[in-house]
């Protein structure tokens, strides 16, 4: 049987095969260009975030995936199931675990299931987006060892400490990397009078992104000038994106100090031994893993690619019952 770990992020969707020894099969951006009024899709994933910021009047980019729930169903069951489509799956023979964020509601899980089946996938699995990082992240999962997991998204956090038994305490909230996109484009035409788009803010987030102190990396942003009203470029410096990434680090550590003040005292204790498990696309930004080591006081573990940790936590859970059957969410 087909075995799938699939994590509907609402940047990027990817796609874990499990059979056959596969391993991540698909990584592409959850979003479809449509024209308008008819909605007719024209692109999918990669090819419709070409678009993004270039498109006609008549054309308009849709992430049917907005902050951990799904928005357009409709266009989120034609974006999935041209994903399986292109790594040749048949839906109906596979068996597929859903990434879900952590406290999803019931109502959140029909959704996904809903989808699902749309897409003509029966055998389904839920399971909490911080369990399948903490297993991506080499995190040891039992019932007597707590784990502490932070997994940083383009749209949603999920902060938690996490046993075997269940969710000792957790949260997810709507904050990540797409803030940042946001706020280095408001930064950016402030302070340089050019209106930038934000794939350009992804770039810039990533090439020079940084929470070291001094932080000295440079780069090219081109735009639009705000006065002039033509095209025209500026150059960046670390140093002056560095409070459009500090603002939302610090606001997700404050959510997560509120997990860790829930817990008794015999669970604070293993996890300030263990550390923080840290996952998700913000954690590859320059100086982020040590910033937030230093403001929580622990040890950070961070795996070799954590953009990657929730579904390849996914592809551990789906080859091992055992372990499904005790973090596995059922529709309600």
């Amino acid at each position: 049987m087909v075995k799938l770990a699939i994590d509907l992020g609402s940047s990027v969707t990817k796609i874990y095969r499990a059979d056959a020894g596969s391993g991540i099969v698909l990584a592409e951006p959850s979003c479809v260009a449509v024209s308008s009024p008819d909605r007719e899709v024209k692109a999918i994933g990669k090819d419709a975030k070409k678009l993004v910021g270039k498109t006609a009047e008549y054309t308009e980019i849709v992430f049917p995936v907005y902050e951990g729930e799904i928005a357009d169903m409709r266009l989120a069951v034609v974006m999935l199931k041209e994903f399986l489509s292109r790594i040749g799956i048949r839906a109906g023979r596979a068996f597929a675990l859903f990434s879900v964020p952590c406290g999803a509601s019931a109502e959140l899980i029909a959704d996904y299931a809903a989808l699902a089946e749309e897409c003509g996938l029966k055998r389904l699995c839920f399971v909490e987006a911080s369990y399948l990082a903490a297993l991506g992240a080499d995190a040891v999962l039992s019932e007597s060892n707590p784990v502490f997991c932070l997994d940083i998204g383009g749209g949603v956090t999920n902060a938690a400490v996490l046993s075997l038994d269940g969710v000792i305490a957790g949260l997810s909230m709507n904050i990540g990397g797409n803030n940042m996109d946001a706020n280095i484009i408001d930064r950016i035409e402030k302070c340089k009078g050019l209106h930038i788009g934000a794939l350009t803010a992804e770039r810039v987030k990533n090439e020079i992104g940084s929470l070291a102190t001094g932080a000295r990396g440079t780069t090219v942003a081109e735009g639009s000038l705000v006065g002039a009203m033509r095209p025209g470029s500026a150059s960046v410096r670390a140093e002056e994106i560095e409070p459009c990434i500090r603002t939302y680090i610090d606001k997700i550590l404050e959510y997560a100090m509120l997990v860790l003040e829930k817990l008794p005292a015999e669970v604070a204790a293993a996890v300030n031994g263990n550390g923080v498990y840290l996952s998700g696309g913000v954690a590859k930004i320059s100086f982020v893993p040590e910033y937030i080591g230093k403001k929580l006081d622990m040890r950070v573990h961070v795996c070799d690619e954590p953009q990657f940790a929730v579904v390849t936590g996914g592809g551990v859970a789906v080859r091992d019952e055992r372990l499904m059957s005790k973090i596995c969410r059922t529709e309600e």
